[in-house]
C-alpha cells in the first residue's frame, strides 16, 4: 500500500517540486516517508475530487525542518501509477496501486528526433536562456516536461495520457502552438535551477 498526498497541484516523473508540509497526518507520513526512504503518491485533487492517476515522489531535499514538525523539502517525481483502491487509516489516504509501464521504447525514435528538432528550434529561434546541451539528450517525453513550468490542470492532462506516443502528439502540438502564435512562447517559462 503506497501512502497517498492529495493536493491540488499535479507531479510529473523527473520533476521536482517544492512543498511546504505543515498538517499534522502529513508530518508524519513525510518523517516516515524520509526515515525509511520509501515513496509515497501525490494525486491530483480538484473540487474534492482525487484523480485515480498519479505519481510516486521521493523527498529530494530537506530545505527546512521546524521544531514544530514543519517541513520545506523538495520532492522529485518517479513512476506514474493507477490506484486500484483507495482507503483511509488514521485520518491518511493509502492506495493499492499499479505502476504504468510507459513502454518507452514502443516509441518511433524517428518521430522522437523530428519533434526534439522542432522543440530545439523553438528555443533558438526565442533565445531561451537555457542550456541547449542538456535539451539535445532528450530521450523521453517527460525530458521535455521536468524544466518547464506548466499549469495543473495541464499537467494533469498530460499525466494522465495513455502512452509515450500521446505525449509526444501533445509536446508536438504545443509546439506548432507556439510557431504560430509568438505569444505562447511566454508559457515556455523554465524553473529556477535551485529546483534542480
Amino acid at each position: 500500500m503506497l501512502p497517498l498526498f492529495p493536493i491540488n497541484i499535479s507531479i510529473l516523473p523527473q520533476e521536482i517540486l517544492p512543498l511546504h508540509i505543515f498538517e499534522n497526518r502529513y508530518k508524519k507520513m513525510i518523517s516516515e516517508s524520509i526515515s525509511s526512504k520509501q515513496p509515497f503518491g501525490i494525486v491530483y485533487k480538484d473540487n474534492g475530487q482525487i484523480s485515480n492517476i498519479g505519481c510516486t515522489v521521493c523527498v529530494h531535499q530537506i530545505i527546512n525542518q521546524y521544531k514544530d514538525g514543519k517541513y520545506d523539502i523538495l520532492v522529485k517525481g518517479q513512476y506514474r501509477f493507477k490506484i486500484i483502491e483507495s482507503f483511509k487509516k488514521e485520518n491518511l489516504w493509502y492506495g493499492q496501486i499499479k505502476m504504468i509501464d510507459e513502454k518507452y521504447d514502443y516509441m518511433d525514435k524517428k518521430i522522437f528526433s523530428q519533434i526534439l528538432d522542432k522543440y530545439l528550434q523553438v528555443l533558438l529561434s526565442y533565445n531561451v536562456n537555457h542550456n541547449i546541451q542538456n535539451e539535445i539528450n532528450k530521450t523521453k517525453s517527460f525530458d521535455f516536461t521536468k524544466d518547464v513550468v506548466i499549469p495543473t490542470a495541464l499537467k494533469q492532462e498530460f499525466l494522465e495520457l495513455e502512452d509515450e506516443f500521446q505525449r509526444m502528439v501533445f509536446i508536438d502540438q504545443f509546439l506548432d502552438s507556439v510557431i504560430n502564435n509568438s505569444n505562447h512562447i511566454k508559457k515556455l517559462n523554465f524553473k529556477d535551477k535551485i529546483l534542480n
